[in-house]
């Protein structure tokens, strides 16, 4: 009635019910396996086998089985007394697949509360650091259809946890290994602030399980469950994954880690991505503009030197110092110089136009969205997702009658102009996007902006497109820009120069 395995795990291993169900399919009680990285693994690992297996006659397989029953050897090694097991594992399992940076770490942690001869606690330090690992695999796991990198995670939490300096690359796992968590730190340190004390890995551990929570939940919003996430902090969140975090993520998890007031890190969240669009989409300033601020003032914030308050101050500081409408100018010049087309390739253009449509989906109480982010920011050769009105090859009767007046740079100028840009609920083949206007609202086949996004809908209701449908909406979305980022974008010329519009004629206008 009972059954057992040659390979397994602890029975507290949360890989163990997963193995014995899904991998092996024995019934279980309680079917409470949670998945992980290691899970995700095991399942790889069968789906290959299986894969491999299916391929294979009968022969071909009796022959693995006879190698994997009767073949393998093993070279046992015991290892003196004198030679510590942390230092061989590390060692050992350096010389083959590198170990990862959390496994290294783990297996230090473990080394060092060995070293901790006369102290009571380091046998529950051990139990600390194995739990806080389980739940560092759960979480960097726990959405098995986008893994979160333990790099990344490490990364992050050591710039907010330790005092910030500019290392490159993997060095915050040198720190980490080489100068912090060493024996040397316990046994006979170099300086006296250097001696580790248990209590200081216990509280680096603690701090490392509770923030891969909420390191997942910044990664995935939707995932939380009601009590872990406010809607206003899904929602800046979703915006900040879409636009990218940047320098904020040590921040942001410092906010959530210290418990400050929920109000408090929405505000947080939107002034982290007021920066980001203002300064790197629109501005276009260097990619490691405030990294060292606001990597500073992550720790400052985690400790209590610094208030959310004072956190925000500085980086609505930095918006007003380092905004410059004059640079989103020159670089959509540039887009319609070098490029030649304009704010068809801004960098900022589907992020900015997806949260347009958000903008009027809430203006019109819309509950649901055409729109799929997904879709939109998918690129192919065959198929477009940001639809130029005004099409790039007007071979149309309809475009002709309306745009033949104007000369080629000018029908460039209003093809690639902000207004004349719209995202589309759904892929459209290419060939499409040079029917005539009405034919794009309406194709009688069930296809249309008509039946489209919000943003679709909008544009349907106009009867017409010339270049004044084109110069109205632009300067709609211009608008927009401001109200929504808070930010000005100089008087009615230096929109039309921002559009490229400036210098054609509009017929009754």
């Amino acid at each position: 009635m009972q059954q057992s395995f040659i390979f397994g795990y602890e029975k507290d291993n949360p890989s163990d019910e997963y193995m014995k169900t899904k991998i092996f399919g024995e019934h279980s009680g309680s079917n409470q396996f949670v998945e992980t990285l290691y899970t995700r693994n095991l399942s790889f690992a069968k789906r290959y086998f299986i894969e491999r297996l299916a391929g294979m006659s009968v022969d071909e397989i009796a022959v693995i089985y006879k190698k994997l029953t009767q073949k393998l050897k093993f070279n046992l090694y015991e290892i003196d007394e004198e030679i510590d097991v942390f230092v061989t594992f590390e060692t050992m399992n350096n010389r083959g697949k590198p170990l990862t940076s959390l496994e290294l770490l783990k297996n230090r942690l473990i080394y060092l509360s060995t070293l901790f001869k006369d102290n009571d606690g380091r046998e529950q330090l051990r139990v600390n650091i194995n739990d806080a690992w389980k739940t560092m695999y759960e979480y960097l796991g726990k959405n098995p259809e986008v893994p979160l990198s333990d790099n990344l995670f490490l990364r992050n939490h050591w710039t907010m946890y330790f005092k910030y300096t500019r290392r490159k690359g993997d060095d915050y796992i040198k720190f980490l290994l080489d100068e912090k968590f060493n024996a040397r730190n316990i046994t006979h340190p170099k300086k006296v602030e250097d001696k580790l004390k248990i209590e200081e890995i216990s509280d680096y551990v603690k701090s490392l399980q509770q923030s891969i929570v909420y390191w997942f939940y910044m990664h995935d919003p939707y995932y939380a469950q009601a009590n872990q996430l406010t809607d206003s902090q899904k929602l800046w969140l979703d915006r900040l994954e879409r636009l990218s975090f940047r320098s904020f993520k040590p921040l942001i998890l410092s906010a959530f880690v210290s418990k400050q007031d929920p109000a408090m890190i929405s505000k947080l969240l939107a002034a982290a991505e007021r920066y980001n669009f203002t300064l790197f989409n629109l501005s276009q300033r260097r990619a490691n503009t405030g990294d060292t601020e606001f990597f500073t003032m992550s720790r400052d914030l985690l400790t209590g030197v610094k208030s959310i308050k004072e956190v925000m101050e500085t980086i609505n500081t930095w918006i007003d110092r380092y905004y410059d409408p004059e640079k989103f100018l020159a670089h959509i010049e540039e887009k319609y110089e070098l490029d030649r087309d304009g704010f068809y390739h801004w960098d900022g253009i589907r992020y900015f136009l997806y949260e347009h449509e958000h903008w009027l989906r809430e203006k019109g109480k819309q509950a649901t969205s055409k729109l799929s982010w997904e879709v939109l920011k998918t690129s192919n050769k065959d198929h477009v997702t940001l639809e130029h009105i005004f099409p790039q090859t007007p071979d149309d009767a309809y475009w002709a009658d309306r745009f033949d007046y104007l000369n080629d740079q000018e029908k460039r100028y209003l093809t690639h102009s902000l207004g004349n840009l719209l995202p589309l609920s759904r892929s459209k083949n290419s060939a499409l996007q040079n029917d005539s206007f009405p034919q794009k609202v309406n194709n009688k086949n069930g296809v249309g902006y008509y039946n489209g996004s919000v943003s679709e809908n909008e544009v349907a209701q106009n009867k017409e497109w010339t270049p004044n449908e084109i110069l109205k909406r632009g300067l709609d979305l211009l608008g927009f820009m401001e109200q929504r980022w808070n930010i000005e974008l100089g008087d009615f010329e230096f929109r039309g120069r921002l559009l490229h519009l400036d210098g054609i004629e509009f017929k009754n206008a």
